[in-house]
């Protein structure tokens, strides 16, 4: 709302207009009145009013003369409408020679002032919003260069005065973060940007009244904060300052929001300290699923991990994945981001790991046939790190990627069993003479070694490993029969290693040995 001085010696007539005029629904708010132009001007040059409202002719000092001041002598921006009873085209050209918005008649038709207060609305929005960003510009260009080091403390305490910072007491460089949903990330358009700056403004204002104005520079993705303690409400600290800002900014925007403070500085000159360690505190963002405010002083003290997960663990989430156990593919991704968490691995770190196994999974399924554009977890799991998500988040959006890889790979394999297991019989037909088993056939058609042996013996009445034996031993009769190859030779020719180990598998099933079936066909 902007606030509006009424001014007129008829008290009648300022409660006339206090009554008729629809005030708030034109943007208004009536501060003040005054019945002259003298104590008028005290309250203008005190409260500083959006809009004076005045009469002419008042005992002391008129309207005109009010303007005068107001504008050519103090130099206010107060806009000012003039009212009179008499119709005097020399008022109106000195009103407009000083400035003055509207010249208006009375007795005063509501509806025309109404109209004339919608439009100066207008206007001192717009005015409001090109000073707003004149101001955001100059203090964005003053925060680079003191984060980067580029001014000298004298330069430095003469803006501290000029951007309205207290001259004493700690500054923090803080950063505000709007995080992104799961469900977000898997929509095929991304949703509405939220207005980062507006909202924070607006939350710092309810938060923190004293503190005139609040200096922020726009980084790629996140919002930096200068905070100055002294600035702060009574007994408040910056953490919990942060955590409010927090708790409002989350409800405002219906995402999660990560605050990260980095330490306390005592002067202007040295904001770069405050924004690096600022930085510095951001590669903790993966220590704690449900910490959504990092201050540097409780976290810096831990030892960071830079290099990636050791694969072992990614190794059995692999064949829990092959193997479509959903319980222990959670227990899993469990176990990985509780490594992440108490071992602080920078977010750098966490990617790297996490996309190895992506790597590993995707391949796997397309090395089964399997169709991996269509997945929906697909290019949110690779893309994550390009935007901001909270580990509990990329939790979920990892163990959503493994269970739909787990799911994909297991309908698969249920379509090649029906068909399939023609297939898997066709090649123990064409290489039983190679080393063949069961965990070898199974990994080549991505089935489960038991689940492949039962769907063997369901299908073809006899187990795998009596099977090849069949077909070995059918063929190293057939080599006794038709050629003089010696019996160790047929032996390797039909993928037995060891001679002797043939011979007593041929005994077993044909209840004599090699020699002896040789023997009696002469």
């Amino acid at each position: 709302m902007f606030r509006v001085l009424l001014v007129d010696d008829e008290a009648y007539f300022r409660q006339g207009m206090m009554e008729l005029i629809g005030w708030e629904k034109c943007g208004f708010a009536v501060s003040g009145e005054s019945d002259n132009g003298e104590d008028a001007l005290d309250m203008i040059l005190n409260d500083l009013p959006d809009l004076v409202i005045t009469d002419i002719r008042m005992p002391v000092m008129d309207g005109l003369e009010l303007v005068k001041r107001a504008v050519q002598v103090h130099g206010l921006k107060t806009k000012f409408i003039i009212v009179s009873g008499y119709d005097e085209f020399k008022y109106a050209q000195q009103a407009v020679k000083y400035g003055v918005c509207d010249f208006i008649l009375k007795p005063i038709d509501e509806t025309v002032l109404e109209a004339t207060l919608l439009e100066l609305k207008g206007k001192l929005e717009r005015e409001a919003a090109v000073a707003m960003g004149q101001q955001h510009r100059l203090s964005s260009d003053r925060i680079a260069a003191l984060i980067k080091g580029e001014c000298t403390p004298e330069q430095a305490e003469q803006w501290r005065t000029e951007m309205e910072l207290p001259p004493r007491g700690r500054l923090y460089y803080m950063f505000v973060e709007r995080n992104e949903s799961e469900s977000a990330l898997r929509e095929a358009s991304p949703p509405p940007m939220v207005d980062v700056r507006h909202l924070t403004l607006e939350t710092w204002a309810e938060l923190a009244p004293s503190m005139p104005c609040l200096h922020t520079y726009e980084h790629r993705g996140k919002l930096g904060l200068v905070v100055a303690e002294a600035a702060l409400p009574d007994h408040w600290t910056v953490e919990r300052l942060a955590k409010s800002l927090q708790a409002k900014l989350q409800a405002a925007c219906g995402d999660p929001v990560c605050l990260f403070v980095g330490a306390a500085v005592s002067h202007l000159a040295d904001l770069k300290e405050a924004y690096v360690s600022a930085k510095e505190t951001m590669l903790y963002k993966y220590m704690d699923e449900r910490r959504l405010v990092f201050l540097h002083e409780e976290v810096s003290s831990k030892p960071l991990q830079y290099v990636i997960m050791d694969h072992s663990m990614f190794a059995k989430l692999k064949e829990n994945m092959e193997e479509n156990n959903e319980m222990a593919i959670k227990q899993e991704v469990e176990a990985i981001f509780l490594q992440f968490r108490t071992r602080c691995y920078v977010p750098e770190a966490v990617r790297t790991s996490l996309h190895r196994f992506v790597s590993e999974a995707l391949s796997t399924l397309q090395e089964m046939d399997i169709d991996t554009e269509t997945m929906t977890f697909k290019k949110p799991i690779i893309a994550w790190y390009d935007r901001n998500i909270t580990a509990t988040t990329l939790k979920e959006l990892f163990g959503g990627f493994v269970l739909e890889c787990s799911r994909l790979a297991a309908r698969q394999r249920k379509d090649m069993s029906g068909g399939g297991i023609q297939k898997v019989k066709s090649f123990i037909d064409a290489n039983y003479a190679t080393n063949l088993n069961l965990k070898s056939i199974a990994a080549r058609f991505y089935m489960n070694p038991v689940y492949l042996g039962q769907l063997f013996k369901k299908t073809y009445g006899t187990y795998f490993n009596e099977y090849v034996l069949q077909l070995r031993v059918a063929e190293a009769k057939r080599l006794l029969r038709l050629t003089d190859l010696r019996v160790y030779e047929i032996a390797d020719r039909i993928g037995f290693n060891n001679a002797e180990y043939f011979v007593s598998q041929f005994e077993k099933l044909e209840r004599m040995t090699p020699t002896e079936y040789r023997n009696s066909l002469r």
